[in-house]
């Protein structure tokens, strides 16, 4: 492998994980502090897991399985409204005829505090990505993060998200990701209470400084907008995705220049926790 195409696994590996509820792109997000989910009172200890069947794993407007379609699923422990830990997994398709590492699966464990205050809920913790069974190199690493999640109304939730590191990808350079959310519910003209809808989307920044070898990666807006449908437990979600990526920017990170245009991704999930199983 090449020290450029060494430089490029790892920015797309670095984009991972964020954002809306269940949406394929976002899950390790859902995992992490679903920000459009309304929060009910909880025991003092409690699990959540959850599965995701999605047509493409997209990342931060990024495209993660190669357009192919795949599955990903968490499980998270609770204590006393305030701790949590827990890990999310997603297959991938980065092959080696990109000059990618080719790992057989995402792993993201996560640790951290959550709590709510009437209507504002604040997340704070630290994320590890680990990119098992990688050839050739080593492009795991940590980083923190903060969500604040503020519900407005019966019907609009708003929220954001930090994320930053100083090891990027394991290659020394600093990052910090910024994002915008919002989701609105809409009336549910049926006779079940069961059956929900609503509209979401998103819109961030990414900046990534010099990397250890004096490589710069064009920073980049990235934003998603979608609809859903859910129904108890599980959600169907159709989402758009893009990035302000030309063609040859998205090659420098990714060594194909198709995986940062328009994405549409739609996804099955299915989440609960024990607690309401009961």
């Amino acid at each position: 492998m090449t020290a450029f195409s060494g430089r490029a696994l790892g920015a797309i590996l670095g984009i991972a994980a964020l954002a809306t509820a269940p949406v394929a792109a976002s899950a390790a997000d859902l995992a992490l502090a679903p920000a459009f989910a309304e929060v009910p009172t909880t025991p003092n200890i409690d699990a959540a897991f959850g599965v995701t069947l999605a047509s493409q794993y997209v990342a931060r407007g990024v495209a993660q399985s190669a357009g192919h379609p795949g599955i990903q699923g968490y499980g998270e422990i609770r204590l006393f409204d305030w701790f949590y830990a827990g890990a999310w997994a997603a297959s991938l398709d980065l092959p080696a005829s990109k000059g990618l590492t080719d790992p057989a699966l995402e792993v993201d464990a996560y640790i951290g505090l959550r709590h709510t205050w009437d209507r504002l809920t604040l997340d704070g913790g630290v994320i590890y990505f680990w990119y098992a069974g990688e050839k050739g190199a080593n492009t795991d690493y940590w980083e923190p993060y903060f969500r604040p999640t503020y519900q407005v109304n019966d019907w609009l939730t708003v929220g954001g998200l930090v994320r930053a590191t100083d090891n990027f990808v394991n290659l020394s350079a600093k990052e910090l990701y910024l994002l915008g959310n919002a989701k609105i519910k809409l009336p549910n003209f049926t006779n079940n209470s069961d059956l929900g809808l609503y509209v979401s989307g998103e819109f961030g920044h990414r900046w990534i400084g010099k990397t250890k070898a004096g490589f710069n990666f064009p920073d980049y807006l990235v934003w998603n907008g979608g609809v859903g449908l859910t129904y108890k437990a599980m959600t169907l979600d159709a989402r758009y995705w893009d990035t302000s990526l030309s063609r040859r920017q998205c090659g420098l990170f990714l060594n194909d220049r198709g995986w940062c245009g328009d994405r549409y991704v739609l996804s099955l999930s299915f989440d609960t926790t024990l607690s309401a199983l009961k």
